[in-house]
């Protein structure tokens, strides 16, 4: 193997393979590969935006000792070609098979069968096969380590902590958000920047990373050696949160759907009346004609701007729903079609949902569909002062989910689908801080945020909140939620949220949905957003009315009030917690910004010498002072609780000293949410 050695890059080619081996950021090591032609130099992370889809996915190193001289060296011996980025090594061998170090102890390896130069091997470590025209189906195997244990991966709803022995599907669904990066126990992370559909592997013999159409493999090993420094590393390659409104951390409330203006004010003004401290009011989605006319339908709220200023004057944030469908029946279609601004099927109608209609997708990887949807946005809502968006059915949501028969702007959708959240985001934020309506500082009147259905690498540095999805509306599916939120935090994900009592099932008149609304909305005051949402029971049609809108259903009470006396008191009681709360959340929003980590994070990020907490998903750190242990079964009156670490732990309910190192069992009356702080 011939190597070509560079300043921080070392580039080779072998057997019709080519692979380009790079610093890109501090003590993180790129490695790019494809078969049969060059790396392609234009998926670089810096190039300018315009260039290709993937190219804002990383930042400009900056002051980073990828570009100092005396952190990156790289030299080629006779039998192997050796890349330093600080304390980050990457050893090749003859055959191109990659070994990582991190201070001088092996984190991860290449996984290559048979290493001989007479015969083909029985697996190498990259293999390519043709899946039409510069495209490949692309397969990476690593050594499994069976010591480590893995975390971060997104979103889903399962009921591991640890990764180590799971397969995650490389995709984006409702309740599923792929953010393919994970941080190990022993010392790095890894990062597969790829938005092909495919799948990873983490089973006892192998690591295999699969993207199903693909032009080039593309990963990062990042090092760092604790997990709180391989997170300071990632956010500097792939950003780190911005500034919030100082609003975005009271209460927000919303239920399936307010059906008209005189709807939403009555809620407001009963919240007003109750003197319920309420920061954000949602109007969700069907307040329009059709799908792809982004506009309140005037027949059911009919002065926008006089709600708008009605709740701004009572310190509310109005919200509205977004939806990237298009109706073939909306006043924008046709010349969304005539521009190129709508997804089209490879075979078929352009058809991918069925919601009251027949609808495509706006193709946001396509620059001028976000063009159009942005000036709807400010004609429609921007105009009465509206300027926080729900951005739902972000992945995109399509039945069948037969990702191959997706054409968007920049490939088939198995090439580049898990990107569309990113670009649907980035799309809208963008144009809101272009255009001044946002400020960067985020102290105007007019500062908004998103909320958001999925996302992709480096969303965190959007002001957006992504939530889990439509999950049900049990106590097994709050427990999986939980662990949901742990895995995003591990992705870098600063601002998580849930619908607080499930999305779909909940009947207000049923005790045990009683108690989960009270479990649930325990765990949000110790979430980064408490959000109120759900389609409650009963299940009923919008009276009178006979258009797309009437159809809709609205659902049953989902305000703080409708779940009986005894859980509208306990709400109360944990939303004086939370307003309590607000400085402090500030405060450690301050270190994400300066450092990544997260809000919410599992105890192995805090404490990762410590193996009692390896898979301990029930339980978790808020911020850096504050531990939190909410009551996930029902019935139940009292749960263990471990508390990690040498120190002192005051049980936020009793005020007793605990020392670390320690599993008790804490009292956990209905009231009453576990929570512990350091001493």
């Amino acid at each position: 193997m011939k190597c070509r050695v560079e300043k921080g890059r070392i580039e080779w080619s072998w057997r019709g393979e080519h692979v380009c081996m790079e610093a890109c950021a501090d003590e993180c090591i790129r490695v790019r590969a494809s078969f049969k032609s060059p790396v392609d130099e234009e998926l670089n992370y810096n190039l300018e935006p315009e260039k290709d889809v993937f190219s804002r996915i990383f930042l400009e190193p900056q002051n980073q000792t990828a570009g100092q001289d005396q952190m990156v060296k790289t030299e080629q011996e006779v039998d192997r070609a050796i890349l330093e980025c600080g304390r980050m090594q990457a050893v090749a061998n003859a055959f191109g098979q990659i070994t990582f170090y991190y201070d001088g102890k092996q984190i991860l390896k290449e996984e290559w069968i048979d290493e001989t130069c007479d015969m083909p091997p029985y697996q190498k470590a990259r293999d390519f096969q043709g899946a039409g025209g510069k495209s490949s189906r692309i397969r990476a195997y690593f050594h499994a380590n069976s010591t480590e244990h893995l975390y971060g991966m997104g979103q889903e709803n399962r009921d591991c902590l640890d990764l180590k022995g799971c397969t995650v599907d490389l995709c984006q669904k409702n309740t599923k958000c792929t953010i393919p990066f994970y941080i190990s126990t022993l010392g790095y992370g890894f990062l597969w920047n790829n938005p092909a559909i495919g799948r990873a592997e983490f089973a006892r013999n192998r690591f295999l990373w699969e993207a199903q159409m693909a032009r080039q493999l593309d990963y990062v090993v990042v090092g760092g050696g604790s997990p709180c420094r391989i997170m300071e590393h990632y956010t500097a390659l792939t950003g780190r949160c911005p500034k919030y409104p100082d609003w975005m951390f009271g209460l927000w409330q919303c239920k399936l759907r307010y059906q008209s203006q005189e709807e939403v004010l009555e809620i407001a003004r009963e919240y007003k009346k109750r003197q319920i401290p309420l920061s954000v009011l949602v109007v969700d989605y069907f307040h329009w004609p059709f799908q792809g006319d982004w506009r309140f339908d005037e027949r059911y709220f009919p002065e926008p701007q006089k709600m708008q200023e009605e709740l701004e004057k009572d310190g509310i944030h109005l919200m509205v729903s977004v939806w990237p469908t298009v109706d073939t029946r909306s006043e924008n279609y046709r010349q969304l079609q005539e521009e190129g601004c709508l997804i089209t099927a490879e075979h078929g109608p352009d058809v991918f949902f069925m919601c009251r209609g027949a609808e495509t997708y706006l193709d946001m990887t396509y620059p001028r569909a976000g063009e159009l949807l942005f000036w709807e946005l400010r004609e429609n809502y921007i105009s009465s002062g509206i300027t926080s968006f729900w951005l739902d059915e972000a992945e995109p949501e399509i039945y069948p989910y037969a990702y191959e028969n997706m054409r968007l702007a920049k490939g088939n959708g198995l090439e580049v689908s898990c990107y569309y959240p990113y670009a649907y985001n980035e799309g809208i934020e963008s144009r809101l801080l272009e255009q001044g309506i946002w400020t960067e500082e985020a102290d105007s009147e007019s500062d908004g945020t998103i909320l958001v259905r999925s996302g992709w690498i480096g969303s965190q540095r959007f002001r957006s909140v992504i939530w889990s999805g439509d999950v049900p509306s049990t106590f097994e599916s709050f427990r999986r939620q939980l662990m949901a939120g742990l895995h995003m935090s591990m992705c870098g994900i600063v601002l998580w949220t849930t619908d607080i009592g499930g999305f779909y099932g909940g009947d207000a008149e049923d005790e045990e949905f009683r108690e989960l609304m009270v479990r649930w909305f325990q765990f949000g005051v110790f979430c980064p957003i408490l959000r109120m949402h759900g389609y409650r029971k009963p299940y009923e049609l919008s009276g009178g009315m006979d258009d797309m809108s009437g159809q809709c259903n609205s659902g049953g009470g989902n305000e703080l009030w409708s779940f009986g006396e005894d859980v509208y008191g306990i709400m109360l009681d944990y939303l004086s917690v939370r307003e309590q709360l607000i400085p402090y959340i500030k405060e450690q929003l301050q270190v994400a910004r300066e450092t990544g980590t997260p809000l919410m994070r599992p105890l192995v990020y805090d404490f990762p010498e410590d193996e009692k907490v390896y898979d301990l998903g029930d339980e978790y750190m808020f911020g850096d002072q504050i531990l939190a242990a909410p009551v996930m079964e029902y019935g139940a009156r009292s749960r263990k609780v471990y508390l990690p670490g040498d120190g002192i732990w005051i049980n936020g309910i009793t005020g007793e000293k605990i020392p670390g190192n320690t599993e008790i069992t804490a009292e956990a009356p209905l009231e009453k949410m576990p929570v512990f702080y350091r001493g």
